[in-house]
């Protein structure tokens, strides 16, 4: 099923005009900031038509580029932004895109603040139970006045799935978060859109793992220096290593293969 109606496509052709993309490793993503991306998403959120919102990294376009059903739901997306630095530099590469790396462990509180100064309502989809309940006590003490107004966590049965469609159509959130992880949360959106009333759906992988405190944060320092991936190896070597020591590499060598093509 396509992530976009026919209308939603007309809507992802004035998002083409309003920033301009790139192709990185066949696969569409925006030249956006932070800045851009929230208020994109507040200007949609005030309309019915329904967007989705992806990102993409290194493993992601690895990932798409052996899964062509994740590779043409991500190029079928009302909005792709770069989540990783390496993404960033493939912009500027292969077509000089101006684009900012986009992490939603810290997107999430600009967009608390905005939602709050604009009366914004939230629903929070997770995966593992108890992690969005734990992001949204997390978040409410730091923006008291935030809309959470419902959440649940991934691990559905058909009975449970029906449930929060109903819950979701009954509490009217504009933004829906879901953090299933890649590819499994761009797949049941595309199967799901249709039944979501809500007019954003935004897929946003580990955020809520990082907002609830299970994920640890990269150090500032580590940050600065564009070594996420090796934090994140760091604390997760049995589960990272293939993605990034394998993957990275592999991620340059497509680039690099790319940009000599033209």
């Amino acid at each position: 099923m396509n992530l976009t109606t026919g209308t939603t496509t007309a809507m992802a052709l004035k998002v083409e005009q309003k920033f301009a993309s790139v192709e990185v490793l066949g696969v569409r993503v925006h030249c956006v900031r932070v800045a851009d991306l929230l208020q994109t998403v507040l200007e949609w959120s005030g309309h019915r038509l329904p967007r989705t919102i992806l990102y993409v990294n290194a493993h992601c376009l690895n990932v798409a580029w052996g899964d062509r059903e994740y590779h043409t739901l991500l190029n079928q997306a009302d909005l792709v932004y770069p989540d990783g630095i390496s993404v960033v530099w493939s912009g500027r590469l292969l077509a000089g895109c101006q684009m900012q790396k986009i992490t939603g462990a810290d997107w999430i509180y600009d967009f608390s603040r905005m939602a709050v100064e604009h009366d914004l309502r939230a629903y929070f989809l997770a995966g593992n139970p108890g992690v969005a309940h734990q992001a949204r006590r997390n978040l409410l003490q730091r923006f008291p006045d935030l809309q959470v107004v419902g959440f649940s966590d991934g691990y559905f049965t058909e009975r449970h799935e029906m449930e929060v469609f109903e819950e979701i159509d009954r509490l009217c959130p504009q933004v829906v978060f879901v953090g299933m992880g890649t590819p499994i949360q761009e797949k049941w959106l595309a199967a799901h859109r249709q039944q979501i009333s809500a007019p954003v759906c935004w897929a946003v992988g580990a955020m809520f793992d990082f907002v609830a405190g299970i994920e640890p944060r990269v150090p500032p320092w580590m940050n600065r220096l564009y070594l996420e991936w090796l934090w994140r190896l760091m604390i997760d070597p049995r589960s990272k290593w293939r993605r990034y020591l394998f993957g990275n590499p592999l991620f340059v060598y497509r680039i690099l293969r790319q940009k000599i093509r033209g």
